[in-house]
């Protein structure tokens, strides 16, 4: 089942996706936070595909869009170094770069 929500931070909305896989309710989802210049996404998808495609892209683990949010960042695509955002770095603060 996928699920579509709004993302609140810092008086900006963003997209939340998050999808419940086959396997059920007890399995973790797939999570993404879709914002202005690119994504926050869970460990589930793949950085080298995201620098391969030259997406904006940032892992966050995290089981909710509230983990995402205050979780630090795990990694960063190379087009998101450009903009500034660090491994590290909470997850509010790189949704904030994201949608400037």
């Amino acid at each position: 089942m996928i699920n579509i929500s709004t993302v609140e931070n810092n008086n900006v909305n963003s997209v939340g996706l998050s999808i419940t896989l086959p396997s059920g309710e007890s399995h973790p989802q797939m999570l993404m936070i879709l914002c202005k210049k690119g994504y926050v996404m869970c460990g589930y998808l793949n950085m080298e595909a995201s620098n391969k495609f030259e997406d904006v892209a940032v892992i966050i683990s995290g089981n909710n869009f509230e983990e995402l949010l205050n979780n630090p960042v795990k990694a960063v695509s190379e087009k998101a170094k450009a903009l500034g955002i660090n491994v590290g770095m909470i997850g509010k603060d790189a949704v904030d770069i994201l949608n400037k």
